[in-house]
């Protein structure tokens, strides 16, 4: 920018008057004590890449087709920055040159409703867990899921 010996002009800020709330909407806005909530520790998943390789070997939980695997997280009470614990995964086809697979399409939603594609979720990871059970090749490092306790005992 060229010096010259004109000083520019200065413009002071100018501000919107502040407008006080009618009393009719203030009654109608609701405190929901937020300010005051307690902070909810957050859950450790449990992580475990020898068991998400296992689940990856196997077969797509929703085409069948074998060798293009990967392990699939349920979607449910997923978060920014929070993790899906490993045992809940399930077997799902990747994409491949030319060819959609299974999770990409899970994932976005064009296989199943959301109801659907919960009750999905939890049925495929309820058979994989049984499976790696039943061929013997559960992790000794990885705790049982809660809900198949009973079934494994």
């Amino acid at each position: 920018m060229r010096r010259t010996g004109f000083k520019r002009p200065t413009y002071a800020p100018t501000r919107a008057p502040v407008t006080p709330i009618p009393a009719e909407m203030a009654q109608r806005i609701r405190y929901t004590g937020a300010a005051n909530a307690e902070p909810v520790p957050k859950e450790t998943p449990a992580r475990s890449d020898r068991y998400r390789r296992i689940v990856a070997a196997l077969s797509c939980a929703c085409c069948g087709i074998a060798d293009r695997s990967q392990a699939a997280h349920p979607n449910e009470g997923k978060g920014l920055a929070m993790k899906a614990d490993d045992r809940l995964c399930f077997p799902m086809c990747a994409d491949g040159p030319g060819y959609r697979g299974c999770h990409s399409k899970l994932d976005q939603g064009a296989l199943y409703s959301r109801d659907e594609r919960r009750r999905f979720e939890r049925l495929a990871g309820e058979r994989t867990r049984a499976t790696v059970r039943a061929m013997g090749l559960w992790p000794a490092d990885l705790p049982a899921w809660p809900d198949d306790q009973e079934e494994a005992a």
